[in-house]
């Protein structure tokens, strides 16, 4: 059987699934960067206990109302 030229291998390019997959890919290595910085400031030794509320911003918010 002969195939058409445009099925070759290699010759396809579809933009939209290129940018779908560059942004899937942004999105992830995104939200694994997050997920180490949390992952970091939540194990920190020098956030654990009272001082860790009171240095909140929803801590700071409650102490100004």
């Amino acid at each position: 059987m002969h195939e058409s030229q445009n099925r070759h291998r290699g010759k396809h390019y579809d933009p939209v699934g290129a940018v779908l997959g560059t942004v899937w890919a942004v999105g992830h290595a995104v939200v694994i960067v997050l997920l180490g910085v949390t992952s970091h400031n939540q194990f920190n030794a020098g956030h654990l206990g009272a001082d860790r509320a009171a240095n909140s911003v929803l801590g700071s918010v409650l102490a100004i109302s």
